[in-house]
């Protein structure tokens, strides 16, 4: 067992010239979902392998960014190495936000938080594993770690540059097993806008909801809000959506391909209609689509192209579908000699009528601008 080997056996193998690997300074992060079991237990067997799949692609994907590599995982937990503590905090700290980001929309009592733990020290390496007094300093210091935070052993907080990285002192504690009372600091994990460069921005928008909720139930009312974040949810997972920002019944997704970004709002508003017809709801769905970058700060997300896209889910023109999805000229452009090419055509500009709120100005002239306005021509769910 890996815990059980402390510094000085693993010095002697070293240097009695035995097989048991090379020691070596080594910047570890373990890394592990707080609360793991009770939040998954709902989930079948299948869900489950799936959820630990994507997570470990995530965790995998975020280290490798970082130069970081997986020594091995355990369930829910990996145990990194990295270059650097700087590198490693980085790392944690780009984990923590795209978590957060990937969960928008839900509670404490349901998203997955992980907690971080970074130290440094010699590590003895052997057999794709690692071993020594610092592997057992940070299974004991995560056992302290709150979620969603970042915390590091006294010799990472020392070599780490302080000049990227804000940390702060946690207190002091006495593990089992370690003779020597252990400094604590955590990594001050500050929102900054972070910048998603070059995606497919989706905005959909429930049409009439106003009308709608105010005419009633709340159960009403949150049946289908319910329903839309289900709908929505499964359009992204199958499609390589991501959620950014909820806001009542207006979505904000994101996308890397044009494609992908079309079909998943094929589906979704094929499974809104259906909802409205088993439900005999009138609220239509207004979808708009438009390429560029999207600025997130904390939960609020702002941009030129997140602007185009809004004001694309808003225009209504005459003999307009109450399901409609419209496209900028960059989407339309980037699907040219695919099959969606020939389910996009042209949108009279003359025949749209602008909200109010709009005025025709700034973002809608720049639309204009940059091309024309596309509607996806869909095919139409068989009453039932």
């Amino acid at each position: 067992p890996s815990y059980r080997f402390d510094g000085d056996m693993a010095m002697t193998y070293v240097m009695r010239g035995d097989s048991m690997g090379a020691l070596r300074s080594t910047v570890i992060m373990k890394t592990d979902i707080c609360g793991f079991t009770p939040k998954t237990s709902v989930l079948s067997e299948t869900e489950l392998s799936l959820l630990l799949n994507a997570h470990k692609r995530f965790i995998t994907d975020v280290a490798a960014n970082n130069e970081g590599i997986i020594v091995k995982g355990e369930g829910d937990a990996f145990w990194m190495i990295f270059p650097s503590v700087t590198r490693a905090a980085l790392a944690a700290v780009e984990m923590h936000q795209e978590l957060r980001l990937m969960q928008i929309g839900k509670g404490d009592d349901e998203r997955l938080a992980i907690r971080v733990v970074i130290t440094l020290g010699d590590v003895l390496h052997h057999n794709n594993d690692i071993f020594g007094d610092t592997v057992n300093l940070t299974a004991r210091i995560e056992s302290v770690t709150p979620p969603d935070e970042i915390y590091l052993s006294q010799a990472a907080w020392l070599a780490i540059n302080k000049s990227k990285i804000h940390t702060t002192f946690v207190n002091e504690w006495m593990f089992k097993g370690l003779s020597q009372p252990n400094h604590i600091y955590k990594v001050e994990q500050t929102h900054r806008t972070r910048v998603i460069t070059n995606q497919v921005i989706v905005v959909t928008d429930v049409g009439g909801f106003t009308q709608y909720y105010q005419s009633h139930s709340i159960a009403d009312t949150e049946y289908l809000l319910i329903s839309l974040e289900n709908i929505t949810k499964r359009a992204c997972e199958i499609h390589g959506g991501i959620i950014r920002i909820v806001k009542g019944d207006v979505y904000s997704l994101t996308f890397c391909e044009a494609e992908h970004a079309l079909a998943a709002m094929e589906q979704l508003c094929h499974q809104w209609e259906l909802f409205m017809q088993h439900n005999n709801v009138t609220c239509g769905m207004r979808v708009g689509i438009y390429r560029g970058d999207m600025y997130i700060f904390r939960s609020f997300g702002y941009g030129e192209a997140g602007v185009i896209a809004r004001l694309l889910s808003g225009l209504r023109f005459s003999g307009q579908d109450p399901i409609s999805i419209l496209v900028g000229q960059n989407i339309y452009d980037a699907v040219q000699r695919s099959c969606w090419e020939q389910k996009l055509h042209i949108v009279d500009i003359e025949r749209m009528t602008i909200p109010i709120h709009w005025n025709k100005g700034l973002f809608f002239q720049k639309l204009i601008d940059n091309g024309n306005v596309y509607e996806v021509t869909r095919s139409h769910t068989p009453q039932s």
